[in-house]
């Protein structure tokens, strides 16, 4: 089993496209591509940054169910994970995922509106196109 968690993890290392998923308010999905920051194999935590002001942040507050999806082209492979996001605004953990090339969108880590978005998964599938199966993972609570 334990090779099969390390194929999830190299989809998301490797992944071409990572796309989140929300719920608007008017029950349809959205859909938006992001950039994930990282990823903690024990947990199935995922990190995100974003802008406060965003749709997907009142999305969020309405419902915080959302999906990850990641797809792996060379891989032939795709991971989605299935958990609650939360919004993150430790002014630590904001300056140590903070990026340069942020700057035309926030004045800096501390920028009010630059703001962490964390997805604690609570499971997580992946299709590995090769072996033409889905393999489903779980993380605890």
């Amino acid at each position: 089993m334990r090779e099969l968690e390390e194929e999830l993890w190299e989809i998301l290392d490797e992944a071409d496209v990572d796309l989140l998923i929300t719920v608007g308010e008017d029950g349809f999905p959205y859909i938006r591509p992001m950039t994930l920051l990282a990823y903690e194999e024990d947990t199935g935590v995922l990190w995100f940054a974003t802008s406060r002001v965003s749709r997907k942040v009142s999305h969020i507050a309405k419902s915080p169910k959302v999906t990850a999806f990641f797809l792996a082209f060379e891989r032939d492979a795709y991971a989605a994970f299935f958990g609650e996001a939360e919004l993150v605004d430790d002014i630590n953990l904001k300056r140590e995922f903070w990026e340069e090339e942020w700057a035309e969108f926030w004045e800096g880590p501390e920028d009010p509106d630059y703001v962490l978005l964390r997805i604690k998964s609570k499971r997580a599938h992946f299709y590995l196109v090769e072996e033409d199966e889905l393999w489903e993972t779980e993380f605890g609570s």
